[in-house]
């Protein structure tokens, strides 16, 4: 990872107000060697956990287990799976197929960001397109679209898991 290189950022650095360990942004650039990114990853949610060492009063916990259920998680700590992962090239393929729009927009954020959430309210604006980039690829042969196919087909599916359960999420993420 590469340091702010932005005026102001080298300014903060130089006035002791940041550290350069504290401006991680991005890919290395300015002569240093850019680094290219290995895979796009999306983790889903599989459980969550309070993390409490002492007996807890049954009126806090009853508090506690109702923010969970609305989607509140004080004090809660949420534990990710591994459910969806592509080569950052075929990634960069799918979404292009996308048309011009908001599902297109919230899936480059992976690619402008390096991490995107997905949760139920994505699900109306990704879910529709996602199955019309599915229909497409379906049409067409050899092993690119086979491997854009299999990664579309599966995020779908991602999507109707959270369109059922909305406590589900997805976290994107860029891993080398």
């Amino acid at each position: 990872m590469g340091v702010a290189i932005s005026e102001e950022a080298q300014r903060a650095m130089r006035a002791g107000h940041a550290s350069a360990e504290s401006l991680v942004i991005g890919p290395e650039r300015d002569g240093r060697r850019e680094k290219a990114p290995g895979r796009a990853v999306f983790y889903r949610l599989s459980r969550k956990f309070l993390d409490e060492d002492r007996p807890m009063p049954q009126g806090a916990r009853d508090i506690l287990y109702y923010t969970l259920a609305v989607g509140h998680n004080t004090g809660v700590i949420d534990c990710f799976d591994e459910a969806l992962s592509c080569p950052m090239a075929a990634y960069r393929r799918v979404v292009g197929r996308y048309p011009q729009g908001d599902a297109r927009y919230k899936l480059e954020g992976l690619l402008r960001r390096q991490e995107i959430q997905v949760d139920s309210s994505h699900v109306a604006t990704l879910l529709p397109p996602t199955l019309d980039v599915c229909d497409a690829l379906a049409q067409e042969e050899g092993p690119e679209a086979a491997e854009e196919l299999e990664w579309a087909r599966a995020f779908a599916g991602l999507l109707r898991l959270i369109e059922e359960n909305h406590v589900v999420y997805l976290m994107g993420r860029v891993r080398d």
